[in-house]
């Protein structure tokens, strides 16, 4: 009997490396995993801005759809504090004031671009482009297109 034991001898610290290596090739994949859901995650609500940010500025060229050319252009995101008048003169008005809140909500998307077209008076192509190079770690820029009638 005592020839048996020899033999045994060491291998359960053998079995507790290997288990001890299993172990951390798991404890690795989850955080390789956690890294990847958090980057997915931080995607998602960068689509999640600009898709609001066209419903927002939709919903404005519908309030003021009389003014809705003075919308079209190229515009980038403005920082700052912004003052507002209380009344306006004009739906011009009324539509620079929208342009300039609606540029200040563009800032919440990194380098936040957009571009607004609007052809026959009734159709409205909003276009907004963001830079996803912090998440993909090369220059990726995304954007989303929505097109709609007034």
């Amino acid at each position: 009997m005592t020839t048996y034991r020899y033999y045994q001898q060491g291998f359960t610290l053998l079995e507790v490396m290997i288990s001890a290596l299993v172990l951390s090739v798991g404890l690795l994949g989850l955080a390789a995993l956690q890294g990847v859901s958090l980057k997915m995650s931080q995607g998602s609500y960068l689509r999640v801005q600009a898709v609001n940010l066209a419903y927002e500025i939709i919903d404005a060229m519908r309030a003021n759809k009389p003014n809705a050319a003075s919308y079209d252009g190229t515009w980038a995101a403005i920082t700052g504090n912004q003052t507002f008048a209380t009344a306006y003169s004009s739906g011009a008005a009324i539509a620079t004031a929208d342009l300039t809140a609606w540029r200040n909500h563009l800032a919440y998307l990194p380098s936040g671009t957009a571009t607004i077209s609007v052809t026959g008076g009734t159709m409205v192509t909003v276009t907004i482009t963001w830079d996803e190079s912090r998440l993909e770690g090369t220059g990726s820029s995304q954007s989303f297109l929505f097109t709609t009638e007034l």
